[in-house]
């Protein structure tokens, strides 16, 4: 007979691991989902010529949001994750000057509203980075993990999913399924008779964006600006603003070495053209050359990450406790279905699911300062 898990993830992501390690305090019987060879998505530890960081810009305002969903993580993981709160007015560069950004006036850029979470004038500094998170919860997961398994079907027997196909022939078997995934698929994924030809077709069309992110080591400190920077140049075209910053330098070897990292979003249907992506990323670099002339010169090292349909909208009608309205045992954790963007979206989506699930995730009595390592590198 074949074995059945309590509860199905499909995606190892921050929302999905962090929906993991809150049900892997009531059971292990729990199977986590991944197409790619290991866990963390796209928040995964990047090894640079500065030190570990980020995969990608990652920034987190200082918000209500922002407060209660970092505090759902802290409790999953019994650490602290703040630091502390800032307030530093993003910057941009016009007529020779860097000056306060204000904002695009009448001609913002179509994806504005995914750009405008990088541009708060509140942060919040972290005390355990984003890639730190998805380790310690690996860490606390407690049950089955299927990398290189791609979900291929969802399975209907009356109002339920009674199992799924990974890699168009296995088959698995789950009392609850929660899927984390990229939520466009599910217009190929959920059964004929669960969504409507519209709801269908609308998923399908709807608009989702990439992330172009570009990650630079620069030979030498080109500033000791900590502020966010939208770059834009004076010209209005097809390729929008990119958002970014400068880390503190870094002594290494006899050198001293500044890490920065943009990103700016393309849509996702023009991903694999490479003549777009090339563009972008051009134009990233010369706004980035225009404020600092010597910033490109002698790159000790520049990283191009692209993540495909990370943001966008994830419009589909779901029910009050997140599941679909005709399979009441699948819940819809995609971070882009939630009102917040980013990691914030990622986090509280999570809580919400975990929440409709009828669990609570308390703080432990003891919560620690973030470790240095969390994880082995073996399992990285």
């Amino acid at each position: 007979m074949a074995h059945i898990y309590d509860y199905a993830i499909i995606g190892s992501g921050l929302t999905g691991l962090s929906i993991a390690a809150a049900l892997s305090r009531e059971t292990k019987n729990i199977a986590l989902i991944e197409a790619a060879d290991v866990p963390f998505g796209v928040n995964r530890k990047v090894n640079f010529p500065t030190g570990p960081m980020n995969n990608g810009l990652r920034f987190v305002p200082d918000s209500v949001s922002a407060e209660k969903a970092l505090r759902f993580l802290s409790n999953l993981i019994n650490v602290e994750v703040v630091q502390d709160a800032c307030e530093e007015s993003p910057i941009t560069y016009e007529g020779g000057n860097f000056k306060p950004f204000l904002g695009f006036g009448d001609t913002p850029p179509a994806f504005y509203e995914e750009f405008s979470y990088f541009t708060g004038s509140k942060r919040l500094n972290l005390a355990a980075e984003p890639f730190q998170w998805t380790q310690m919860l690996f860490e606390k997961f407690q049950g089955d993990f299927l990398p290189r398994s791609y979900v291929t079907k969802f399975h209907q027997e009356g109002e339920r999913v009674s199992h799924i196909t990974i890699n168009g022939s296995k088959t698995l078997h789950a009392q609850n399924f929660i899927f984390a995934g990229t939520v466009k698929d599910l217009s190929l994924l959920l059964p004929e008779d669960a969504i409507s030809i519209r709801a269908r077709t609308k998923l399908a069309k709807n608009t989702y964006w990439t992330a172009l992110c570009l990650d630079i080591c620069h030979a030498k400190p080109v500033t000791d600006s900590t502020a966010m920077h939208v770059l834009n140049g004076t010209t209005q075209d097809e390729i929008g603003p990119c958002v970014g910053k400068f880390h503190a330098p870094v002594e290494t070897e006899g050198e001293t070495l500044q890490a920065s990292q943009w990103m700016t979003f393309i849509e996702q249907e023009v991903t694999e053209d490479s003549e777009v992506v090339g563009m972008a990323l051009k134009k990233i670099k010369r706004q980035i050359k225009r404020a600092y002339p010597e910033a490109l010169d002698n790159l000790k090292l520049e990283r191009i990450f692209v993540a495909p349909i990370i943001a966008g909208n994830g419009d589909i009608k779901l029910s009050a406790n997140m599941t679909m309205p005709e399979l009441e045992n699948l819940w819809i954790a995609s971070a882009t279905v939630n009102d917040q963007k980013n990691l914030l979206g990622s986090l509280l989506q999570a809580e919400m699911i975990v929440a409709s699930l009828g669990f609570k995730v308390e703080a432990s009595e003891e919560t620690s300062a973030p470790p240095e390592e969390t994880l082995p590198e073996a399992a990285l």
